[in-house]
This record gives C-alpha cells, structure tokens and sequence, in this order.
C-alpha cells in the first residue's frame, strides 16, 4: 500500500497536468474561435501564424495525454470532466479544419458554434 503523502503527492501533479493540458487546448480553441470571428471562413486557410493546422499540429501530443487521464482510475470527476471537455474542443478544432478544407462552409458554421460553445464550459 502507497504512503498517503506520496499519493497526495501524485494527486497533485496529476491535477497540474491536467490544469496545464486543459490550459493549451483551451488557449488553441481560443485563437480558432479569435481567427474565425477576425478571418472569417474564407480567411482562416490565409491567415499568419498559427493556423489553425499549426494549432492542431501542437496539440496532438496532447490527445494522448487527455486519454490517458480520462482512463486513469482515480482521476477525480472534476479532472475528467475537463478532460473529456478538453477533447471534445479538440475534436471540434479537427472539424473545423476539415470543413475548411472540403471547402464546406455549413459545417464549418456547425463546428464553429460548437466550439465557441464548449469553451465556454
């Protein structure tokens, strides 16, 4: 059996990582929404530096990382729900690339309402 210090231990570095993980997803989502309200669909392919490729490209580490915690047995709820948030915006960041690149600006609308509303979570 653990020491209780050392898991109080590992609880809080795992709640840092998941503070620092929800903090990138949430700042990628972000400059998404910020580029889609500034650029507009037709600008985001042209825009500067992060595109939304870049973004997603920096990100995608992090997705295995969020399965990881969202697997993690005693990861408390509070954790995994910022979790499993922090996915679904990532699975929206990937939706609106897609849109943008099938050139679909309906579900570029669907995806970007989406997002712009999970971030609010």
């Amino acid at each position: 059996m653990k020491n209780p210090e050392v898991l109080l231990l590992d609880d809080i570095k795992i709640q840092q990582r998941v503070a620092k993980v929800w903090a990138e997803v949430f700042l990628a989502s972000s400059i998404v929404i910020d580029h889609s309200k500034k650029y507009g669909f037709l600008g985001m392919e042209i825009i500067p530096n992060p595109n939304i490729r870049q973004l997603l490209l920096s990100v995608r580490l992090l997705e295995e990382m969020i399965d990881t915690f969202i697997n993690h047995e005693e990861l408390e709820y509070e954790e995994k729900r910022l979790m499993l948030n922090a996915k679904k915006q990532l699975t929206m960041m990937n939706l609106v690339a897609a849109a943008l690149t099938a050139g679909n600006h309906e579900d570029f609308n669907v995806a970007m309402n989406s997002l712009e509303t999970q971030a609010a979570f």
